[in-house]
């Protein structure tokens, strides 16, 4: 069996679903604080990346730390696959 005959159709969800007028709920509320969190962390990561000046890594693996971490936050999709 393929994954192809694995898929799961999901219904279109009706387009009277979102109304942009309506009042935000506590649901999307906690979304929206959640993906503040995530990017705080964000740049958190991003700050500590600047943090290095290149001009001063030396070795080898302070190159190799550098780009790891700087790969982490520009593609993180790839260093989830990588770990797996």
């Amino acid at each position: 069996m393929t994954n192809l005959s694995r898929r799961i159709q999901v219904p279109k969800t009706p387009g009277e679903s979102f109304d942009p007028d309506r009042s935000a709920s506590d649901l999307d509320r906690s979304q929206a604080l959640h993906l503040r969190e995530a990017l705080f962390k964000h740049l958190q990561m991003v700050a500590e990346a600047l943090a290095i000046d290149p001009r001063s890594l030396e070795t080898e693996s302070e190159f190799s730390d550098y780009a790891r971490r700087v790969t982490a936050i520009l593609h993180p999709h790839v260093v989830k696959a990588a770990t797996k």
